[in-house]
């Protein structure tokens, strides 16, 4: 409001002198440039309205910020002003392609949660570590040539099973093609060693019913005895006054034991369930049967693992168990 009053007061102080001028040089009929004197009175009119506007400006803007910033930097205002709404463009373009994104990355997110659920919620037809097949090859005697056969067949055979379990393989000329060169590997191990071999096909993670094979691990070993027949290989002490849920936990831990020991010895693992070796309906009725009658003794027993037949790398290693009381008791 000052500022407005002052040039008010700037602009009247001018526009008397201007006035005051202008009709003095036309009573006194004066002349400028030689001009006709009432022309020189115009003159000094327009001149004054001149000097009006530029002291109102430089007045105001020494005022004023503003002003002075609209009257000698309007350009550079309108520049920044063009390289503002080009920058906003640009941002929200942006904004545009990471919403995008972020719809894109919720779609696969949403899919890798529904895959895991699925996932999760299928049948596993290969547990990892768990052998998917196994064969015995002769080595020494045979020529390269056989052996290289033999291990087609076994490589035709392992796309096969993979197949009818449910598992995605890719045809089996294709399959051989890729594995070619582990079988010339191998074939050229087995060859050079007199000894019977055990070639086995080991899936390297739980594989579940609609997926593909993929990465297999592949294993040559001699099929040399591990345990003879009769042998004692484990025992763990078990006291029937606890529970029967207690005591079946303590023996499928003691087998999870023996079978873990028995890979260390050279056995193909075979992980299913906590399964070792190849336990058939009828054994799981023994298990259950096994876990009744320490429970029926109601005392503290010694549970033995015993080798009923002489078993070799390839397996399957069949046991059974004698319950032998606790001398203590």
């Amino acid at each position: 409001m000052i500022q407005v009053l002052v040039l008010l007061i700037v602009s009247a102080i001018i526009a008397f002198l201007g006035d005051t001028l202008g009709t003095k040089i036309g009573k006194q009929r004066l002349s400028i440039f030689g001009l006709r004197p009432r022309v020189t009175a115009v003159l000094i009119t327009i001149s004054t309205g001149m000097v009006i506007t530029l002291v109102t400006l430089l007045t105001a803007s020494m005022l004023s910020d503003n002003v002075r910033i609209a009257l000698f930097s309007v350009q550079e205002l309108n520049k920044e002003r063009e390289a503002l709404i080009q920058k906003r463009e640009s941002l929200s373009q942006n904004v545009k392609e990471l919403k995008s994104e972020h719809e894109k990355l919720l779609k696969e997110t949403k899919e890798l949660e529904n895959r895991i659920q699925v996932k999760g919620q299928a049948l596993v037809v290969f547990q990892k570590n768990e052998p998917i097949l196994a064969v015995l090859v002769k080595g020494g005697d045979n020529t390269l040539a056989s052996i290289t056969a033999y291990l087609t067949d076994f490589f035709q055979s392992l796309s096969r099973k993979s197949r009818e379990y449910g598992l995605i393989v890719k045809s089996e000329e294709e399959f051989l093609t890729d594995n070619m060169g582990e079988i010339s590997r191998m074939a050229s191990y087995i060859a050079s060693i007199s000894e019977e071999m055990v070639v086995g096909a080991i899936a390297t993670e739980n594989l579940h019913v609609g997926e593909s094979l993929g990465q297999v691990r592949f294993l040559v070993r001699p099929n040399r005895r591990i345990f003879r027949a009769d042998q004692e290989i484990a025992s763990i002490e078990v006291d029937g006054q606890t529970d029967r849920g207690r005591i079946a936990k303590m023996l499928k831990e003691f087998m999870e034991e023996i079978n873990l020991e028995v890979v260390k010895h050279g056995m193909i693992g075979n992980p299913l369930t906590g399964r070792f070796g190849d336990l058939s309906s009828d054994s799981m009725l023994s298990f259950y049967d096994l876990v009744n009658q320490i429970k029926n003794l109601n005392r503290k027993v010694n549970l033995v693992a015993i080798v009923k037949e002489n078993t070799f790398a390839i397996g399957p290693l069949n046991v059974s168990f004698r319950i032998e009381e606790d001398e203590g008791e």
